[in-house]
């Protein structure tokens, strides 16, 4: 059994009305690439920019900065086509997986994911002591 399967046996479906938004109506979304598992970027959705991606098949964001309504690749062509919108078990964050269209980059920078800039990276396990000659 794969874990899509998991995933799809322990799913309940949850009625959008149920999603717990913040203050401002927002509620943060994970974009997950359905195929690599890769998280892409997170963006925030009100109930209005959701049922525009449900609706529509393709991620639509609430830009907090410009105050709009903005679908994911309208000016680069990359868009997000959704295979799949999760809550989270307290139904405050959503998890969108995601097709990737146009040039395959999710990042305004042209990277592929948003998550590039390193900020800690562990010690390899059992890496402690060990001797390069």
């Amino acid at each position: 059994m794969t874990n899509d399967n998991l995933v799809q046996k322990n799913s309940i479906a949850l009625p959008l009305d149920q999603l717990k938004y913040d203050a401002a109506g927002l509620i943060p979304a994970v974009i997950q690439d359905s195929r690599s598992g890769a998280v892409l970027m997170v963006g925030y959705m009100n109930r209005e920019s959701l049922r525009r991606t449900v609706e529509s098949g393709r991620v639509w964001f609430w830009s907090r900065s410009r105050q709009k309504f903005w679908l994911k690749g309208e000016s680069s062509g990359n868009f997000f086509t959704v295979c799949s919108i999760c809550a989270d078990c307290d139904a405050d964050a959503l998890l969108v997986k995601v097709t990737l269209e146009g040039s395959g980059v999710a990042c305004h920078t042209g990277r592929y994911s948003c998550f590039f800039n390193l900020l800690h990276e562990a010690a390899p396990a059992g890496g402690e002591g060990m001797h390069h000659g």
